[in-house]
Formats: structure tokens, sequence, C-alpha cells
């Protein structure tokens, strides 16, 4: 099926969907009847994938962005609050990229997966249809696990049970306006491992024309690996990921040298990120958003809140790092000598963004006369990349250091020039001096609010990290993670679980020469609550969903003590 193809069904299904906060099901029940073959089935999970996503809000909540400051944006930049609003305030702003808009979207696809699960029941469950019954699965579980990235505080083993959670919604619904109460968060992770575990056995990508616009085997391990890794099961994450890697996983890495010979025009090497042919890319997601414009370096779009200068010379691209090299030498274009692909870079009166060519901006015009349109991009939901990481972070909490550096080494060889300019093969002896010796030209000292750096202090949540060797190899993960994710959400998802505190710098007077003029604004502590974002307010509105607490409501939340 053509992208254009899938962003118009995934749009229609989506406005049908989005109506009203408690009728996102209605009108699927009333056309069961008509699920009677394999056929229709198959056509209804097109739209059991979400048509909006948990990547603006997550990414603007982490600290991947800056604030370039109310005096250079007036208004927050180009007219949008919820980039402003996603510094962990409540957000009610109505735009394609909205808390209600998203949060419908993701309810709408658990409506369709649980539609063609029915229909699937109701025809006996034919053989035929057991793939089609694994895909609704994993959609089903995929929903509901973005959902709780939003909207749930980070699992614990020991206090799920008293975090809220969301609606785990497992059957379609067959009443009008129905009543939703929320459930723990132990009960909705549970849920979620059961789908995954039920449906990755059914998954066969023969029965999809292209297999990585929907949850293809590799795909659907790869979410798996993810899954697992925030519930804390080390062993399956290595389970999957292993399936996903095979025996040679440096030949499935995202091939960035062959990126860099593209044209010089941003959006022809974007259009290769997201090719169906490239290895590293598992599974596409065609989205209603302006995620393209906003994590695309070229753009003006969200320019007050972006990635840049500040954050990428202190933390990200241009700081010290664990594999060495010269740093903090932009403007010389190191980068070109460090970097397999560079990333991108905007820097005028105006814009000031650093992105990796990961997100197409493609915008659809409705009104040729006056321009008006709908912004799309394509979500790279799952990538080989990322699944190494997730193996090389499960290896680390196993304490298997060699495997866990190896991992790394291979993330590293992808991206970086190892060998050249002073980037050298990552080492237990090596990471190990990088965050162990204070002694060392190496040494990566820890972030403070007057010299921040990428090594950011850790509080997990729900598990432990030794002092020392483990924690080492934790922090270089962490920083080969924050690289590989940058514009994709999940940095939020590493936020929440290791409890690194998130301090918003307002960059208004920032001198990149002499990499001064920045305040701290606001801080989000280890313990804020608001580490959940709040319940669309349509949704607690009408009563049922209760809202997530705030500190000042309830201090003795569990999360907090």
């Amino acid at each position: 099926m053509k992208k254009r193809d899938i962003f118009k069904l995934l749009f229609l299904s989506a406005t049908m969907a989005l109506c009203s906060c408690n009728d996102f099901l209605d009108e699927l029940p009333d056309n069961r009847a008509e699920l009677d073959s394999a056929e229709k089935i198959n056509k209804l999970l097109v739209s059991a994938y979400p048509s909006r996503s948990y990547v603006i809000m997550c990414e603007f909540a982490s600290d991947n962005n800056d604030d370039a400051g109310e005096a250079n944006h007036p208004g927050s930049g180009v007219g949008s609050r919820l980039y402003h609003n996603s510094y962990w305030m409540d957000m009610n702003e109505a735009e394609n990229d909205s808390n209600i808009n998203t949060w419908q979207a993701y309810y709408n696809c658990i409506g369709v997966a649980n539609t063609a699960l029915q229909a699937i029941e109701d025809l006996g469950t034919p053989v035929q249809l057991l793939p089609a019954k694994g895909e609704a699965l994993l959609c089903r579980a995929y929903a509901h696990f973005c959902l709780t990235m939003l909207y749930c505080l980070p699992y614990h083993p020991e206090k799920a049970s008293e975090y809220l959670g969301i609606t785990y919604l497992d059957a379609p619904e067959t009443t009008l306006n129905p009543t939703y109460v929320r459930d723990n968060l132990e009960y909705v992770y549970e849920h979620i491992a059961a789908d995954i575990e039920a449906g990755i056995p059914l998954i066969s990508d023969d029965n999809y024309s292209v297999p990585k616009y929907h949850f293809n085997r590799a795909a659907a391990c790869a979410f798996a690996s993810r899954f697992y890794l925030y519930y804390m099961k080390w062993d399956k994450v290595v389970k999957y990921a292993n399936e996903v890697l095979g025996v040679n996983p440096a030949s499935l890495m995202c091939d960035w040298e062959q990126v860099s010979q593209l044209l010089w025009d941003g959006q022809t090497r974007c259009r290769a990120y997201i090719d169906t042919s490239k290895k590293h890319n598992l599974m596409m997601i065609p989205l209603v958003s302006n995620a393209g414009n906003c994590f695309f370096a070229w753009s003006g779009t969200a320019n007050r809140f972006p990635h840049n200068n500040r954050v990428c010379k202190c933390e990200t691209f241009r700081a010290k790092r664990p594999m060495g090299g010269p740093f903090d030498l932009w403007k010389k274009n190191a980068s070109f000598d460090l970097y397999r692909h560079a990333p991108f870079q905007w820097e005028d009166n105006i814009t000031n963004k650093v992105y990796m060519p990961k997100w197409y901006p493609y915008w659809e015009v409705t009104d040729a006369v006056t321009g008006v349109g709908i912004g799309r991009s394509v979500l790279v939901a799952f990538t080989t990349n990322e699944t190494i990481l997730n193996r090389a972070e499960a290896y680390i909490h196993l304490k298997e250091y060699d495997k866990a550096v190896d991992d790394m080494e291979i993330w590293a060889e992808s991206i970086y020039k190892v060998g050249q300019q002073g980037v050298e093969p990552l080492t237990r002896e090596r990471i190990n001096e990088v965050y162990g010796d204070p002694t060392s030209s190496l040494y990566i000292e820890e972030y403070t609010t007057e010299k921040p750096t990428s090594r950011k202090p850790l509080h997990p949540h729900g598990f432990e990290i030794e002092p020392g060797e483990q924690e080492n190899m934790i922090q270089c993960l962490l920083f080969c993670r924050r690289l590989e994710t940058l514009g994709d959400g999940l940095r939020w998802g590493d936020v929440k679980r290791y409890g690194i505190v998130v301090d918003r710098f307002d960059d208004t007077n920032y001198i990149d020469d002499t990499t001064t003029g920045w305040t701290v604004s606001a801080t989000l502590g280890e313990k804020d609550l608001r580490r959940a974002f709040q319940i669309p307010i349509e949704v607690t509105s009408s009563g049922g969903i209760v809202r997530n607490p705030r500190n000042e409501d309830e201090p003795g939340h569990a999360f907090i003590q």
C-alpha cells in the first residue's frame, strides 16, 4: 500500500473516532457484523496503528530541549503553546498533536484491535486469521504501552499496584456512553505482557504486502525488548533483542555513512531514513502530526524550544564523550571528522536547531489558495540501533559487562568514525576510566547546573545500580541512548526510569563561543508527580477517569516516599 493511501486511511479512521471523549468506540460495534472475511479484518487492522504519537509531548518534556526565551520568540514561537506546556503543565491545546487527540488516537487503535479480535473469534479463529490475531494483539499492547508512557509513573515492582494506570480495554465496547475507570499500573503491565506473549508467535510477515508498515516479526520483538526494559525483565529483553539482531548485528545498524553521500537538501536524507529497504528500520507509522517539522533542523517550527547548541555543546553531540575525540568544536566542523553523518544544524537570528535527519516533514495542502493543510510525518517506531542498546542495558543489569560493551561498541561504530580523530573503541577499561578516574583527561564530570554535562545523577526507580563499574556502564549506555533516540521521545522514558532531574534552561542570552548566558527557569525533580502527564480535561470532566495527582494534592503518595 502506498504511503499516501495509508495516510488517508489513518486520517479518515481517526476523524471518525475522535468525535467526543467517551464515544471513541461507538462506531465499530455496529459495523462488526460486516467483518466476515479475512480480507475485511486485515483491512480493518490498518487502522489499529495510531494517527498521533507520544513523541512531541515526551521529547519536549525531556532534557533534550531548551527554551530560547520569550524575548527572542514572542508568543512561544510559531503560535503553538503545546510545546511550551509540554514542560510539565496541563495541555489543553486544540491542534493535531494535542493531548486529547493523542489520547483518543491510541484508544481508537485499541477499539479497532478489539473489534478485529472479536470478529476473529466469531469466525472460529481459523488458521488463516492467526497472523491477523497476532497483529491485533500487538497493536493493542503497543497502544496501551504508549498511553502508560504518557499518563503513568514509571513502573516499580513493589509500588505499581499503588500507581494509577490507564483503562485497559480487552473487548469491544457494546454500550453507548460507557463509564471507564483506571486500572492500576501493575494490572496494565501484566496485560500488555500477556498480549505480547500471545501475539508474537502468531505474527507472519507473509500476511503483509509491505511488512514494515505493520507489526512484522522483527518489529514485534523490538517492541517486546523495549517493553520488558521498562518492566525490568532483563532476560526477556535479551531474548527478544536476540531475535531481532541475529548473529551479525553490526550488519543491521543504520548505515549513516551511506546516508551522508546523498543530496545535501535535508529531505532526501530524511526520506532515506524511513525507506522500507533500510535494515535498521523495523516499523513505520504514518502520523497526522507536526513532528516532522518539530524535529527537522531546517524548519522554524517549535524554534523556541529546540535541541539547540547549548544542549548539544554541553550534553550531546558536541559534548565530551566516552569514545573520545575532539569536542566543543562545532564551528570548526569537527563533527564531520567524528560522525559518519554529522547532525544537521540550522542557526540564524530566529532558529537554532540540531537534529539528525530522521523525520521527513510532509505538508498536505487542503486549500491551494490559502495554503492551509495538514501536517503529516512518519514515525520510525522501532530500529535495530535502539534494540541493540536495549540489550546492552539489560546485560548491564545482569552484570554481563563484556557483552554490554560489545553491543555499545557495535552501536558506536555505526555512528562514529572509530579510529579517526581520537575516537577510540569502547572497552570496559575505557568506560571505567571515563566515569571513574577524576585524574584522567577522559574523565566526564558529574552534571551541575553551573557546568552541565551528559553525566546526570541517577535515582533509579524500582531497581538499584551498584556504585563503580555498573554505574559507569549505565552512564555510558544512557549517553548512547540519548544520542540514538534524540527526537524520538524515548529520552523521556529514560528520564522517568532513572529518576533524572530535568532543568529547563532559558538560553535567551546564550553565547556559544564562551558557553555562557543561560539560566535555569524551572526544574522537574526526581519525585515530582508531573512525570505522569495530566489526563486530558475532556476525559476527566466527563466522569469516571480520575486525574493524575500532583505533589500538593498527595504529599504522601507512594511515588514520593
